[in-house]
């Protein structure tokens, strides 16, 4: 049962860190650190909690018998392995950010994906340093412009409404 606890205890600490990359924040040195910081830092936790189980498995062993103990602890850091290869992939998959606008106390991005595409993101009202995307351009370029209490894009010269400001709604 130990040894069950500490895989489950595992798996949350994993996908807690595979959380933190999924999560689009807004774009910022310091957020990006603390994400990356706190990743690492659960990937050691969950390299201790591994150790541990080692442990555990060789002194319940009657005879000991050091294959079994090396089999489990390459098993055990594949798996740490391969979630740390799923984590990079999805870290490598993120847009990269352009352009910073400020209308009206509101604060936009955009982001080139991997696509070529533009992605045009709000700051989050509820958790700032996360932003909300709003709507994808498969243009090159797109600037974002304030006419009124509404947000345009301006893509290939015309208008395309995104935001309104007065109501907060896309």
């Amino acid at each position: 049962m130990y040894i069950l606890i500490k895989i489950l205890q595992s798996t949350v600490l994993l996908l807690a860190s595979l959380t933190l990359h999924i999560i689009p924040w807004v774009p910022s040195w310091t957020i990006e650190n603390i994400v990356n910081f706190t990743s690492i830092g659960l990937f050691i936790w969950v390299g201790y909690l591994f150790y541990l189980i080692i442990k555990k498995l060789s002194e319940i062993q009657k005879k000991p018998n050091i294959y079994k103990s090396a089999i489990v602890a390459a098993l055990l850091f594949t798996y740490l392995g391969g979630v740390a290869i799923l984590q990079i992939g999805i870290s490598i998959g993120k847009s990269t950010h352009i352009k910073t606008y400020l209308f009206e106390n509101e604060i936009f991005y955009t982001y080139k994906t991997l696509a070529g595409a533009i992605e045009v993101s709000r700051k989050d009202g509820v958790l700032p340093i996360r932003s909300v995307p709003l709507k994808t351009f498969t243009y090159k370029k797109v600037e974002l412009v304030q006419k009124g209490l509404k947000i345009y894009a301006l893509v290939e010269g015309r208008l395309q409404g995104i935001y309104t400001v007065k109501t907060q709604k896309p």
